[in-house]
């Protein structure tokens, strides 16, 4: 992995995106073929990968404000939904693998459910006739049963829209805001980190 240092000019972010960019082909994109399609590890490393990507764009600390900074910046840009739906894939398809290594279902003031649907196939309309609906990416759909809807996820276009979203990153953030940004989260995280250990 390249060596995340500041910068003085936008151009010099590239070589270190344009890693993010190929690791996400090499590492997770191969999930895709494995029995089952891995869901698990895909949503828990596509979504380190936007906490991280969210750091460097916006510079912010706190998790969650970082990745839904990116989520509804670079990602936005790619399909408007991860703007609209930036907080439930937070909170059920980032925060529960990460914390509860299963999906986090979450429930409205009305009763409502919002569970997990995870697919491989198209962004829209995609029929998936063994939960009995058609998914269309990031557009929650009504299960058959009472109080029970799905958030689905292609995991096709997760990946596709991430890869996507760091190239937009690289070509659209020339501005003193992101150059800011950036250097401030390579500051933070510049190793080594102190830590008291034993030897």
């Amino acid at each position: 992995m390249a060596e995340l240092t500041e910068i003085r000019e936008w151009d010099e972010a590239r070589p270190y995106l344009d890693t993010l960019r190929h690791t996400v082909a090499g590492d997770i994109r191969p999930l895709l073929s494995t029995p089952g399609s891995a869901p698990f590890a895909i949503f828990r490393e596509t979504m380190s990968y936007v906490d991280h990507l969210g750091h460097l764009y916006s510079g912010r600390e706190p998790v969650g404000e970082r990745f839904l900074s990116f989520m509804r910046g670079p990602l936005r840009t790619v399909y408007e939904n991860y703007f609209v739906c930036a907080q439930e894939l937070y909170l059920m398809y980032r925060n529960g693998p990460v914390h509860e290594f299963r999906p986090k279902v979450l429930e409205n003031d009305n009763g409502d459910i919002l569970g997990w649907l995870s697919y491989r196939g198209n962004r829209t309309s995609q029929h998936l006739p063994e939960m009995g609906v058609f998914a269309t990416h990031l557009v929650p759909v009504k299960a058959p049963t009472a109080r029970l809807h799905w958030l689905p996820v292609s995991l096709d276009c997760l990946i596709d829209d991430l890869e996507s979203a760091i190239d937009r990153f690289v070509q659209d953030a020339s501005t003193a805001e992101r150059v800011t940004a950036w250097n401030r989260t390579a500051r933070r995280t510049r190793p080594p980190q102190p830590f008291n250990f034993k030897l």
